[in-house]
């Protein structure tokens, strides 16, 4: 008989900017934009001061809730775990919060979604986590490359 343990599956995705919400993590943003040094999640999620479409259009088609938030916004579990690596993504589970992708992974994604969606997907294999889905197997990174800049 197999005694295999249940899969953990990914209920949700979190991703947490670099800098906290309101007018000091606006300020700390602009400060860190003009010498070059931004938030490697902004640079996914917008262009400028504009959500990026690509973006949009992805996080529409995963197949668990994306939620971008702020430090100074997230649930103590969430606090916890992204206080010393911002940004960076998480995938919730039911057995709690784990770490997918740190500032290093998100820096070297450098803005392309098509590369996020890949990143995200190796991240969650090599930390033995599943998706509520099999299709998230299948990348839909090509959907997004024709539209790609990068």
């Amino acid at each position: 008989m197999d005694h295999r343990p249940a899969p953990v599956r990914i209920r949700a995705l979190t991703g947490v900017y670099r800098f906290d919400s309101g007018v000091r993590g606006g300020a700390g943003l602009l400060a860190a934009r003009l010498t070059g040094a931004g938030c490697a999640l902004r640079a996914l999620t917008h262009h400028g001061l504009l959500v990026n479409p690509e973006w949009t259009a992805m996080a529409a088609e995963l197949i668990v809730p994306m939620t971008l938030t702020h430090l100074d916004l997230t649930p103590e579990a969430v606090h916890a775990i992204a206080r010393d690596g911002r940004p960076c993504v998480l995938a919730e589970t039911r057995a709690g919060t784990v770490p997918l992708l740190g500032p290093a992974d998100l820096t070297w994604i450098g803005g392309r979604v098509t590369v996020f969606l890949d990143e995200v997907r190796r991240a969650a294999r090599d930390a033995g986590l599943t998706w509520t889905m099999r299709m998230w197997d299948n990348s839909p990174a090509p959907r997004y490359a024709a539209n790609s800049a990068f």
